[in-house]
């Protein structure tokens, strides 16, 4: 780890991190103690569990989650880890007005309360025994949480500095933006290069000849603004690419003309257009696998389901031509003759050394260059 440390912290201004981290299991365990566990996690959208009652579970780190609507005002993460012999208490998604353990029947309520232990004496009943509540967030209709105790967000950097962000795509208002449908898949790639890939508008024209270099070409994009918390480029479109005829009020005629990619590090990345809101969690399984929620939301809340269809269906393509690629990758950066190269232009990769930036200060890399 140590060899692999310095390798980052003296590799040449301008290129990628070293192959290593992308293959490296102590890498990866480096990564899950300081960010993982620390670090705020996208779950999912608001817009998913609208009615009181509704509910969906995912796994962060190894935990299992359990995301609810309590209110019509107030969604909650409590651990879904039953108080009584750990069996998880709910699996899937769904709507219920209380959660019931297979296992022994043990009760909870949707605050997470222990409302029932079926013929457990209540002298044995410890105060606490309801599931823990963690801490979270909703964000433009994202769904944050942290692992650590004392993580606020109020009181953390993403409340100042998500603001030029905030700015910067409030005209889209994805908060209110309609569910369309959700995924989750597992790509056989590092969860860095999945970042990389998403963020990296050099690789447009060249893997989605078809479904996006006609759209929004590699030569059309331009890196925009980043911060200690995030970064965005935008992929404009070509002028034969159609026309969005439906999109909010404040959208500018050229907004309307682009299509906004931005990653909130270290781990949620997502696209903001006219019409569509797609969107991608990514909660790392192992060096070669991550667990990849995706979802599509829109700005039409009457589409048709052969609507939604067409949507969803165009972001399978890219989704799957994606993972393609990033499994093709993983390949090579096992290779001992895989090396860090120069990255593209700041309007093409720049986005890449905002991250990078963010990643190596989170876990205390010191560099000889600004990246």
């Amino acid at each position: 780890m140590k060899s692999l440390l310095n390798k980052i912290s003296n590799r040449p201004p301008g290129h990628g991190l070293p192959p290593a981290c992308y293959t490296s299991a102590k890498f990866l365990r480096l990564e899950k103690r300081l960010l993982f566990l620390k670090e705020w996690h996208c779950l999912g959208r608001v817009d998913e569990i609208p009615e009181v009652g509704d509910y969906f579970t995912i796994d962060l780190a190894s935990e299992p989650l359990l995301v609810v609507r309590k209110t019509e005002s107030e969604v909650t993460v409590l651990s879904n880890v039953c108080r009584h012999r750990g069996m998880p208490v709910a699996s899937g998604a769904g709507n219920t007005g209380k959660f019931r353990c297979p296992y022994h029947a043990w009760t909870y309520e949707l605050s997470g309360k222990l409302r029932k232990a079926p013929l457990v004496p209540k002298e044995r009943i410890e105060k606490d025994c309801g599931l823990p509540r963690l801490n979270s967030h909703c964000w433009k209709g994202f769904i944050f949480v942290s692992l650590d105790a004392e993580a606020d967000w109020s009181e953390g950097q993403e409340s100042q500095t998500l603001v030029p962000l905030e700015r910067h795509l409030a005209n889209y208002h994805m908060q209110d933006m309609h569910h369309a449908a959700s995924f989750v898949e597992t790509w056989q790639c590092n969860w860095k290069s999945l970042v990389e890939n998403f963020m990296d508008g050099y690789h447009l024209s060249v893997v989605h000849p078809e479904s996006l270099h006609h759209l929004t070409p590699t030569s059309l994009c331009k890196k925009v603004t980043g911060s200690a918390a995030f970064t965005t480029y935008t992929a404009n479109y070509t002028r034969t690419a159609p026309v969005r005829e439906k999109h909010h009020p404040s959208l500018t005629a050229e907004q309307v003309k682009q299509s906004h990619l931005f990653c909130v590090f270290p781990s949620l990345i997502a696209s903001v257009s006219a019409d569509t809101l797609v969107y991608l969690a990514l909660h790392p399984l192992s060096a070669s696998e991550v667990s990849v929620k995706w979802g599509v939301a829109t700005f039409e809340s009457d589409l048709s389901e052969a609507e939604i269809s067409a949507r969803v269906n165009k972001w399978k393509q890219i989704n799957n031509e994606d993972h393609q690629i990033l499994q093709r990758l993983q390949a090579g950066l096992r290779s001992k003759f895989s090396v860090t190269g120069p990255l593209a232009a700041d309007n093409f990769e720049g986005a890449l050394l905002d991250f990078h930036r963010f990643l190596l200060q989170k876990l205390g890399v010191e560099t000889t260059s600004n990246v």
